[in-house]
């Protein structure tokens, strides 16, 4: 299992929250561990399950678990130019897509917690999982 330092937390939260302000915040940098360690489980935690399905995460294919093995370690590399402070326009642009995903995509994945990301722009929250699965209703 992939473990990240806490300088590591701390350059690519900043990373994040300049490319989204607060984006921390609410939960964009757990959504990149997460992304970054989605094949560490079985099934990998890429695709949320329907409701109906009783699992959580679907299997992936061979070809489709491959395609996204190279895609995760092109981030990695990716967010290690960021840490070490030599990010490439393309990292940033990375960077950017990660912390809007992070901060308003759906909170099944990790981020946007408590559907934050959503109130703070009056987005509607969606009437149908998975995103229902991410929010404490308490």
């Amino acid at each position: 299992m992939t473990q990240f330092t806490d300088l590591w937390r701390e350059k690519v939260g900043e990373a994040l929250d300049a490319a989204v302000d607060g984006a921390s915040a609410i939960g964009a940098l757990e959504y990149v561990e997460r992304l970054l360690t989605a094949l560490d489980s079985e099934p990998p935690k890429i695709w949320r399950a329907p409701a109906s399905s009783g699992a959580e995460w679907l299997e992936l294919g061979p070809w489709e678990k491959h395609a996204w093995k190279l895609r995760i370690e092109q981030w990695r590399e990716g967010y290690d130019r960021v840490v070490a402070g030599n990010a490439t326009k393309a990292d940033l642009a990375m960077v950017h897509e990660h912390a809007c995903e992070g901060a308003y995509g759906d909170p099944a994945y990790g981020g946007n917690q408590g559907g934050q990301g959503w109130q703070r722009i009056k987005f509607p929250e969606p009437d149908y999982p998975p995103s229902r699965m991410g929010i404490d209703r308490g």
